[in-house]
């Protein structure tokens, strides 16, 4: 056990590491334009670290549906952006959106855009 918790904790660890590249390599592909990856790393880290902690109030499942919802509503232009839609809204529409989740995101975004992304989901 006290192994596993070693391993554990060095893998949170490199979390950060771990996003930055990705969020790097993300705007690469999607031909966005490139930021400094020491400017993106410093974000990450300070993002990371009141999430970190969170994790031993609410639990993992509950931040990562908080952290999905959060990319959703803080992207400018979800339905532009992949890694958005399959590292957030998609794994929130396979969950089980209630009705009232949806109705809020009619209430947010476009009605256009809602309509489009509910047939792009299968009707999720």
């Amino acid at each position: 056990m006290a192994e596993a918790i070693e391993k554990f904790s060095k893998a949170m660890d490199r979390i950060p590491e771990y996003v930055t590249t990705f969020i790097v390599q993300s705007r690469k592909a999607e031909g966005r334009s490139v930021l400094l990856d020491a400017l993106v790393g410093l974000a990450v880290r300070t993002a990371w670290e009141p999430i970190k902690s969170m994790i031993h109030t609410i639990g993992i499942e509950e931040l990562q549906r908080t952290c999905r919802i959060l990319a959703i509503l803080i992207c400018p232009a979800p339905e532009d952006h992949k890694a958005v839609q399959d590292g957030a809204l998609l794994p929130l529409a396979k969950e089980g959106m209630l009705e009232t989740s949806r109705e809020r995101l009619e209430q947010v975004f476009p009605a256009g855009w809602v309509h489009r992304l509910r047939e792009g989901l299968g009707g999720a």
